[in-house]
């Protein structure tokens, strides 16, 4: 299963070239996304003041929809806490980090692939597999 993080979601929507090949290239895969990568891509429509769900949910309706449950809650917090203990990373990169570390424990308690321009993010994650379009 492929998760598409919020970058490939806003290229899609775009039209952007890369995305058409990456999903002719995968079309016998199952995609998938999260409520959390909506929720993102309502905030940038809601900021131009353009916000429309129905459209939203018609534009995404080829992708499965992942619900933040209880399981996903507790490997995000293993996900986070591994920050924590990591050299280096401080609170605001934490911060930052936040809705990724979301997104990362859905993808790998779902075993699926998070497809993203953003490929340092969610390296970082041990057991999260990930690749670019």
């Amino acid at each position: 299963m492929k998760l598409l993080d919020t970058t490939f979601l806003i290229h899609y929507w775009a039209g952007k070239q890369p995305v058409r090949e990456y999903l002719e290239a995968n079309e016998e895969r199952q995609f998938c996304t999260t409520t959390l990568n909506l929720k993102e891509i309502a905030v940038g429509q809601a900021l131009r003041g353009e916000l429309d769900r129905q459209e939203i949910a018609a534009t995404f309706d080829w992708v499965t929809v992942c619900s933040f449950e209880r399981e996903h809650a507790f490997v995000a917090s293993e996900l986070e806490a591994t920050l924590h203990e990591t050299a280096g990373v401080n609170q605001d990169k934490i911060n930052a980090l936040a809705a990724d570390v979301l997104i990362a424990a859905v993808a790998k308690t779902e075993n699926a692939t998070v497809v993203t321009k953003n490929v340092a993010d969610f390296e970082q994650f041990e057991g999260v597999a990930v690749e670019s379009y």
